[in-house]
C-alpha cells in the first residue's frame, strides 16, 4: 500500500513528522479556519497550524491524506493507524507524530503496533484534542518497550477545531527546540522564529 500524503512534494529529508487528521464528518459539523462548516471526508483538522508546529520543532511536516476515524470502533484497523504505520515503515526519516482528535486516539494504537526497534526511532509524539478517556499517561514512553520520545499533549477543551492553533501558540511561548531540548528556538540560518500574522 503506498503512503498517502496530501500534496507530497517528494522531500522526505529527516526528521519528518507525520500529521494525522481527526474523524471524517459531513457538512455542518466541524468548523474550518474561517468558521465555515464544510464536509471533511478525509478527516477534520486545521492543517496549517499543525504543519507550523512541526516546522517550529524543526521537523519536515507530512499530512496523511486519510481520515482518523475508527473502523467501526476499531482503531487498530483505522485507515489513519494503518497508513501512519505504512508511511513510518516506508520512510526511515519519520521520527515524529502529531495526532489531532481521532488521529490522537489512533496514536496509542500506532505505538502499540510498532516493534521495540521501531519505537526507538520515535523522538516526538504530539497528541491534541482527545478526551479524558485518553490521558497523557497512555502515550507515555515508559509504557512502551523501546520508547524514548518526548510527549506534548493538549486535551480537548473549548473550541475543539481550534486546538491546533492553541497548541502552536503554547509551543511558541515555550520556545523549546525539539532537536536540542534548548530554547529559544532558532530557525536554520540563525533567524529566530516569529509566527506569521
Amino acid at each position: 500500500m503506498p503512503c498517502k500524503i496530501k500534496d507530497d512534494d517528494g522531500d522526505w529529508s529527516a526528521p519528518v513528522m507525520l500529521i494525522m487528521r481527526g474523524n471524517s464528518a459531513g457538512a455542518g459539523v466541524y468548523e474550518d479556519e474561517k468558521g465555515n462548516t464544510p464536509a471533511w471526508p478525509k478527516g477534520a483538522m486545521h492543517e496549517e497550524p499543525a504543519k507550523e508546529y512541526a516546522r517550529l520543532l524543526r521537523y519536515n511536516p507530512k499530512v496523511l491524506d486519510v481520515t482518523g476515524s475508527s473502523n467501526h470502533g476499531d482503531r487498530d484497523t483505522s485507515e489513519g493507524t494503518v497508513m501512519a504505520l505504512e508511511c513510518f515503515r516506508q520512510f526511515q526519516s519519520v521520527a515524529g507524530f502529531y495526532g489531532f482528535s481521532g488521529g490522537g486516539y489512533n496514536m496509542k494504537h500506532i505505538l502499540d503496533n510498532m516493534t521495540e526497534t521501531e519505537r526507538r526511532r520515535v523522538k516526538w509524539v504530539a497528541v491534541v484534542g482527545v478526551d479524558a478517556d485518553a490521558p497523557p499517561s497512555i502515550f507515555d514512553r515508559s509504557k512502551f518497550a523501546g520508547g524514548g520520545w518526548q510527549l506534548d499533549y493538549l486535551p480537548n477543551s473549548g473550541k475543539h477545531m481550534f486546538l491546533p492553533e492553541k497548541f502552536l501558540e503554547r509551543a511558541e511561548k515555550a520556545r523549546i527546540d525539539a532537536v536540542t531540548g534548548a530554547g529559544p528556538i532558532v530557525r536554520p540560518g540563525g533567524v529566530k522564529n516569529k509566527r506569521k500574522k
